[in-house]
């Protein structure tokens, strides 16, 4: 199985944004700045949300960005953006959004072999907790430590 290794540069802290568009494009930069995904990725992102709805905010406060592997995904990836205000996706049951994961697959196996982990670690309460908490560097590497456990 590819490892999917998350570092502290793929995660930002208290990011601003003005609307849900601008959330996953701020949340996609890293994943852009070390060449997994190009721009083409995040505008997918965007479309697939205009055409489909809001079915990327998966719980309360959290959205996970994601578009169908193409070759505007170049490496398998994630990151992740805590947001300073929270925007609205239009979930009546889970907005408004403060936790942004982006997740970059190159295929159908990376992209389902890094669901399952993200996942499981989205879905303690303790771990999303800690998300919100994250203030400094140290934050965001104890929680690429959890994840990486997970």
């Amino acid at each position: 199985m590819a490892e999917f290794k998350l570092s502290a540069e793929d995660i930002q802290i208290k990011i601003h944004a003005d609307s849900w568009q601008t959330a996953l494009r701020k949340a996609a930069k890293p994943l852009i700045d070390q060449g997994n995904i190009t721009t083409d990725y995040v505008e997918n992102m965007i479309k697939a949300v205009i055409k489909y709805g809001p079915y990327i905010v998966i719980a309360p406060g959290l959205a996970l960005g994601h578009a169908e592997p193409d070759a505007s995904v170049i490496k398998t990836g994630y990151a992740i953006t805590t947001l300073a205000e929270p925007v609205t996706f239009g979930s009546k049951e889970n907005d408004p959004v403060d936790i942004v994961v982006v997740l970059a697959s190159i295929n159908s196996t990376d992209h389902l072999k890094l669901l399952q982990k993200l996942v499981g670690f989205l879905g303690n309460a303790d771990n999303i907790k800690a998300l919100r908490k994250m203030s400094t560097e140290k934050d965001a590497l104890d929680v690429v430590q959890a994840i990486s456990k997970g």
